[in-house]
């Protein structure tokens, strides 16, 4: 009797240990899994999607030129944001499309570049800002 309790308690303890054993590696490799496919699908599956929204817009949307550019400070995305105004004759609206952030003040730059936003005729809030020349303060990956 004392022999098959201790050998319950060693066997218990064994599977307890392969659980927990078990349990931590296919969190480990899951993890891994997880990781690996997350780089993946951010440096070759996202840029592809952006890329193929910026050339849609470019290509069936309209241009607009903006009547006044502000520069300014964003300090919630940590850069240079450029804010172009546009009153729309149509509708009377005025709307503000706003760039990604940029890590150098871009003000040197504009006077030399022809700023303009590629948007959806229909809904504005879906648009791009065509920085043009301002590559001198932009990173390289948003050129």
């Amino acid at each position: 009797m004392l022999l098959g309790l201790a050998g319950l308690v060693v066997a218990l303890a064994v599977g307890i240990a392969l659980f927990f054993s078990v349990g931590l590696a296919a969190a480990l490799i899951g993890g891994l899994f997880l990781g690996i496919s997350m780089t993946v699908i951010k440096i070759f599956i996202v840029p592809r999607f952006e890329q193929r929204d910026k050339m849609r817009l470019a290509t069936d949307n309209v241009r607009i030129i903006p009547e006044k550019l502000e520069v300014r400070f964003d300090n919630y995305k940590n850069g240079y944001v450029i804010d172009c105004y546009y009153h729309s004759p149509e509708t009377g609206r005025q709307f503000v499309f706003t760039t990604q952030p940029m890590p150098k003040d871009p003000t040197p730059y504009l006077m030399d570049t022809k700023i303009t936003v590629v948007t959806n005729r229909i809904d504005y809030s879906n648009y791009y800002v065509d920085l043009g020349g301002l590559g001198g303060c932009l990173p390289d990956n948003r050129q």
